[in-house]
């Protein structure tokens, strides 16, 4: 069993806050706002963690790992025009439901949706 750190605590915390995603770049931000003094490879490991204990997923876009908060349902939305990723939690989100559905065992899933967010939106 892994200890349990202030610094886990701390990201997780961060991971909590939000409803989007975030890189580890972003969550470091928001940990030194907050007057910490995580190094930004402690991020990077204790998010690997996170992954790994299933407190947080993990969605690579454009060749950036991108973390979120449970439950997450492996939908996202993209804005094409500023590369937002915003969380979709879609009824069909249980792999139990999925594999039941199709009569397959469904191990991982993902669904994106490409479009232009709210904010881009107005400003157009």
């Amino acid at each position: 069993m892994q200890r349990w750190t202030s610094q886990l605590s701390s990201i997780l915390g961060i991971m909590y806050e939000t409803e989007h995603f975030l890189s580890a770049e972003q969550v470091h931000q928001n940990l030194m706002r907050k007057g910490s003094d995580i190094g930004i490879a402690t991020v990077y490991r204790n998010l690997k963690k996170l992954v790994g204990q299933g407190l947080i997923s993990e969605v690579s876009w454009k060749d950036v790992k991108y973390y979120t908060r449970h439950p997450f349902s492996n939908a996202f939305f993209v804005c094409v025009k500023c590369d937002k990723l915003l969380r979709m939690d879609i009824p069909i989100a249980d792999q139990t439901y999925l594999s039941n559905e199709i009569g397959m065992s469904v191990k991982k899933w993902r669904m994106t949706f490409e479009g232009i967010c709210e904010e881009c939106e107005r400003c157009i």
